[in-house]
């Protein structure tokens, strides 16, 4: 009887082990990848402005840009570089932005952008 409660202890800690790899296995691969950066920051702005599916696909191609721009940064200890350097991609973006979105959401997003 002894055995048989250590063996199944032994396969529940395995699996609890498992799933604890997983966890980090997604959170590290999340934030890896621009793009699933990127759909979440235009989940975030479409909530905010309810753009079209024009405005969607544009704003997705300029966000992806900017996440993958920032990953590009990563290796860089210079803090004073890094941090003018992610200030000019923000105005970049935001400048790409704000021909895609009309007047009115684009007041809505640098709102938002406030709070």
């Amino acid at each position: 009887m002894k055995k048989y409660i250590t063996l199944l202890s032994l396969i529940a800690v395995f699996f609890i082990g498992m799933q604890q790899t997983q966890a980090q296995d997604s959170r590290v691969a999340e934030a890896e990848f621009p793009e699933a950066i990127a759909k979440k920051q235009l989940h975030e702005l479409h909530q905010t402005v309810a753009l079209t599916g024009e405005q969607q696909t544009e704003a997705y191609k300029v966000l992806v840009d900017l996440q993958q721009n920032f990953n590009g940064l990563k290796g860089n200890t210079n803090i004073t570089e890094v941090q003018r350097a992610k200030a000019a991609l923000l105005e970049r973006a935001n400048m790409k932005l704000k021909s895609i979105l009309n007047a009115e959401q684009y007041e809505a997003y640098l709102a938002s952008l406030k709070k």
